[in-house]
């Protein structure tokens, strides 16, 4: 039996892996979930394992100099990866491309293709920007090539089709993976469901706090300006979701502060990992405060009013101007901007 290995490491990839199951009537017992980043399933109908290697911040399989200390990882990975289909032929569901990790699965022997199924804004990315474009370096090529033989390119591209055995993606809009071939559009995937919490407002925190040398005293500044347009739109129950991948550092300033600027105005609550904003947005339709994560793209599109703080961002620190073309246009001009 094939079985159908999904990558599932946040609350729309894993509603996206679910609604592909259901679009394709595949069996309970030919899905696995293959979980990172600390996300949990909410249910235990599909066989989860936990992804044991990694991509961001730490690649596991980082070409090395002594490139034949790669070869004992690949065998772990390919023995790994044998038991996780229980060593039958396995369909890869997965969200880009870019990383080592797609590579070795892709090019397993037993791999019989994969699919794209959309995760955020890279699916909005331009065609042209896919392929990142690195100075060649032969010395590079031939590393890669010590290392993982043709398992493993040097280059990279968020949706190539030309390794492997590409089979098609699956996105939440038509303005999803522009350009590439067998796009199925499967609209919001979020179920809706009812809550006893009630939701006014959210801001999502974003980690790219974490990049550029940004200061507390920047990223703080931004989130003040959120605060006070909460406050002064009367909300007195106030949601926050931090990025699975935020630094320890901005996390722990950001919730201080938080709890400082909100102290006797309003209640401050955090979300989990696994919590889905845009399932709240479906349900409640609160305020949703961003910059530019692509939360805010799908609570738009589930009917929410998203408010972004991107155009001081980028008075703040020109670098951000470079973000703005991830953003699709449909987005951009239908947002609010403090």
């Amino acid at each position: 039996m094939t079985r159908h290995l999904f990558n599932v490491h946040s609350p729309i990839t894993y509603f996206m892996a679910l609604e592909v199951i259901r679009l394709e009537k595949i069996p309970v017992e030919a899905v696995t979930l293959l979980i990172s980043r600390n996300f949990f399933p909410p249910d235990d109908t599909y066989p989860a394992i936990k992804l044991p290697f990694s991509h961001y911040p730490t690649d596991s399989f980082a070409v090395q100099i002594a490139f034949w200390k790669s070869w004992k990882k690949l065998k772990k990975f390919d023995q790994w990866l044998s038991k996780a289909t229980q060593h039958q032929p396995f369909i890869l569901y997965a969200a880009h491309a870019y990383s080592s990790i797609f590579h070795l699965m892709v090019t397993h022997t037993k791999c019989l293709g994969y699919y794209y199924i959309e995760e955020g804004l890279v699916a909005y990315r331009p065609p042209a920007e896919w392929d990142i474009q690195k100075p060649f370096n032969p010395l590079r090529s031939i590393l890669y090539f010590l290392n993982f033989g043709r398992r493993n390119r040097p280059n990279r591209s968020f949706f190539t089709t030309q390794l492997g055995c590409y089979l098609g993606a699956y996105g939440v809009s038509k303005h999803s993976f522009p350009t590439l071939p067998s796009l199925q559009v499967v609209g919001l995937p979020f179920p809706i469901i009812s809550s006893d919490e009630k939701y006014q407002c959210v801001i999502v925190h974003d980690n790219i706090y974490d990049h550029y040398g940004l200061t507390p005293t920047t990223y703080l500044r931004w989130i003040e300006v959120i605060v006070a347009d909460a406050l002064k739109r009367g909300f007195t129950r106030i949601h926050q979701k931090f990025h699975p991948a935020q630094g320890q550092g901005s996390l722990q300033a950001i919730q201080e502060f938080m709890q400082q600027k909100l102290a006797g105005k309003a209640s401050l609550y955090t979300l989990g990992a696994s919590d889905s904003i845009e399932q709240i947005a479906l349900g409640q339709r609160p305020v949703i405060y961003v910059c530019i994560s692509s939360v805010g793209l799908y609570a738009h599109l589930a009917g929410s009013e998203v408010v972004s703080i991107y155009k001081i961002c980028c008075q703040d620190q020109p670098i951000f101007e470079s973000f703005g073309h991830l953003l699709p246009n449909f987005y951009l001009e239908n947002i609010t901007y403090l």
